[in-house]
């Protein structure tokens, strides 16, 4: 997978529509959650959290110089008592619309996105288009690679896969119907490491209480 996007951009960037703009429909609904279960992964990775029997520790209390890690961060800094992780997906997914416009500011500055405003009757908001489609493209396709066996797998590609599968892109990614039924197969059989099964876990608890409340 390309190591100059962070997982998180990588997934939105798939979430966009590349010929129309704007995010896929079916994409929409799990993007908050996903994007956050992967900030919270690149944060482990960095050695600023751990994530232990679903429980989420501040490792490293140092200010970053990275707007998305520090917004995620700072809250996590403040609670006195360590929490589930849970508990952090559902508190960002109420702010998921902050945490999807510091990814897009982000994806603007590396000009991989643009943004333009719209109206929908009296209401602004913003609509994102791909400026690299290439770059996009060979994202999709490297996934399709991993997925489908062609390419060795890592735990970095393996969860993005699972994300993915979690933000209702398998169409997105593999525009070919029998690839798309192998890969839904496949994707049972990929592990699953104690964080990105917290991860998971967290995601369906969360779609679980939304359900429950409607």
């Amino acid at each position: 997978m390309r190591q100059d996007l962070k997982l998180s951009e990588k997934l939105f960037c798939l979430s966009v529509n590349p010929t129309k703009g704007g995010i896929f429909f079916n994409a929409s609904s799990n993007l908050n959650m996903t994007l956050v279960g992967l900030i919270l992964v690149e944060l482990v990775n960095k050695g600023l959290i751990s994530i232990e029997n679903e429980v989420v520790h501040l490792v490293n209390p140092a200010l970053q110089n990275d707007e998305i890690y520090e917004f995620v961060l700072k809250p996590i800094r403040l609670r006195e008592k360590d929490r589930k992780i849970r508990t952090w997906i559902s508190w960002f997914d109420f702010w998921g619309r902050k945490i999807k416009k510091l990814i897009m500011h982000s994806l603007v500055k590396k000009y991989i996105l643009r943004i333009e405003e719209k109206r929908f009757l009296f209401f602004p908001y913003d609509k994102v288009f791909l400026m690299d489609r290439d770059l996009v493209e060979s994202i999709r396709q490297e996934l399709e690679s991993v997925w489908l066996g062609s390419a060795e797998p890592n735990e970095q590609s393996i969860i993005l896969a699972q994300m993915a599968a979690q933000n209702h892109l398998l169409a997105r990614i593999f525009p070919d119907r029998d690839k798309r039924k192998e890969a839904a197969r496949r994707l049972k059989e990929f592990p699953q490491s104690p964080i990105t099964k917290a991860v998971l876990q967290a995601i369906f608890i969360r779609n679980a209480g939304r359900a429950a409340s409607h």
